[in-house]
């Protein structure tokens, strides 16, 4: 089932099979649908900026390679208002020095916001986000990480 959620800062979409996330998209342009389902619900609660676990919710991670269930398992313990920097999670996985390999499994992350991969960063700068860099920031803003 795919839901689509008008929120103050975009449109978002989570797809959702038995209870298991399948894909999580910000920045859709498909009209919106009303939330129906626990995660569609919680991502509005978490949109209008109230606290929300997500930590409880299964990702559909078929296919994907050890390592990069290893970089998303890292990413879901980075608590909503901080964040961590690609060579912080390789470090955590016990791959220190696989930053950019983070960032090539964070790139291919299903589920953005349930595996919060705006919360990972670069050394330098905020580093990338599918989502394009302006959700980055909405989201990072949202949560209090960033000003």
């Amino acid at each position: 089932m795919a839901e689509i959620l008008e929120t103050p800062l975009g449109r978002v979409s989570v797809e959702h099979a038995e209870g298991i996330v399948q894909e999580i998209h910000v920045g859709v342009r498909r009209p919106p649908t009303a939330p129906q389902s626990p995660i569609a619900r919680d991502l509005a609660r978490y949109f209008a900026g109230k606290p929300v676990d997500l930590g409880g919710y299964r990702v559909n991670l078929f296919g994907f390679t050890e390592f990069e269930r290893k970089v998303y398992e890292a990413t879901r313990k980075i608590p909503p208002g901080e964040v961590r920097t690609y060579g912080e999670i390789a470090k955590s996985i016990g791959n220190a020095g696989a930053s950019r390999a983070v960032g090539n499994a964070l790139a291919k992350n299903p589920a953005c916001i349930v595996i919060p991969c705006h919360r990972v960063v670069g050394t330098n700068g905020l580093g990338g986000f599918t989502g394009g860099l302006e959700w980055k920031r909405k989201l990072l803003r949202l949560e209090g990480a960033l000003e």
